[in-house]
């Protein structure tokens, strides 16, 4: 067997660790500001049309810590009641790199006074381990490929979304065909795609007409790792600036700011402090968002929407 040096194999075990403590799904802090990448019901639910920027890097610090891009779009089709949208996830840990490529399509429903959202996802997801990015003590032995070798499964999703004036839920059911990536070596893994689940709850409180407050709670399941959730509250002044903290059990503590430069754009910036036992080595996690939107003109029977929680 091949011997890898300890910073290689330390490294890997943290960047895995923190995916058991959370998910093996790529960790976000401002899941508020872009439901659509946890709930496929999102998509549309508003009378925006919006594309967003987001980057993340996770355990500063360590080379080859977990870096974490992503591209999504939606928009309503109102006449039809229906959303349309896609995104693109990169998602890299030292030696493996996950791209996730999805479509969206949900169908919006008036119900009990609110909107009621059915959302659907379907896409790709492809696995790739690039094992020459290994240091190796004995680069003679082949217990280990010594190329980049690649899996693609097919990967959908399932969300329901409901939301009334300033009060939203959502659960959502995430990769549900679980299937095992098959790269077609002498000593395969047998890894798999894993079943992940989330509930989000929120409500928006008006203070008064200049600021606002969004208490939120993410509570994630995944087979294989301990329930956890993330406790969110922010503070918002006249639309245009807000503050917010969060809590993320057993894992991190986030500060973030989210300001509207315009109307209809927004960029927002949050930092992790790693609480956990990981605490010494890392240098947390910074997370970054750019979105712009475009304010579609609503139809005449439907209702007016808040302008502070949904964009």
């Amino acid at each position: 067997m091949k011997k890898i040096y300890l910073k290689i194999i330390i490294l890997l075990l943290i960047a895995f660790s923190g995916r058991v403590m959370a998910q093996q799904d790529p960790m976000y802090t401002m899941y508020m500001l872009d439901k659509m990448l946890i709930n496929p019901a999102f998509a549309g639910s508003s009378s925006w049309l919006v594309g967003t920027l987001k980057y993340r890097q996770q355990f500063i610090g360590f080379d080859g810590n977990p870096v974490t891009e992503t591209f999504n779009f939606h928009t309503p089709i109102q006449k039809r009641h229906i959303g349309l949208g896609f995104k693109i996830i990169n998602d890299k840990t030292g030696i493996m790199n996950n791209l996730n490529a999805s479509l969206f399509y949900s169908y919006h429903l008036n119900f009990a006074g609110g909107k009621l959202s059915i959302g659907l996802e379907g896409g790709i997801y492809n696995r790739t381990v690039d094992y020459t990015k290994l240091v190796l003590t004995d680069p003679a032995d082949n217990s280990l490929p010594l190329t980049s070798m690649s899996s693609l499964v097919p990967d959908a999703s399932l969300g329901i979304y409901y939301q009334k004036k300033q009060f939203y839920i959502g659960f959502s059911d995430v990769h549900l065909i679980k299937k095992t990536f098959n790269y077609k070596t002498k000593n395969e893994s047998k890894s798999h795609l894993y079943n992940h689940m989330y509930l989000l709850m929120g409500k928006v409180f008006d203070i008064s007409d200049k600021w606002a407050f969004e208490p939120s709670v993410l509570v994630k399941y995944e087979a294989s790792a301990p329930i956890q959730a993330d406790v969110n509250a922010l503070l918002s002044f006249h639309d245009r600036v807000a503050v917010g903290i969060q809590y993320r059990s057993s894992d991190a503590a986030a500060a973030l700011l989210k300001i509207n430069i315009l109307d209809n754009l927004r960029v927002a910036y949050s930092y992790d402090m790693t609480i956990s036992g990981l605490s010494k080595y890392s240098g947390g996690a910074h997370e970054i968002i750019l979105s712009y939107g475009i304010k579609l003109p609503p139809p005449p029977a439907e209702k007016e929407i808040h302008p502070r929680y949904y964009y």
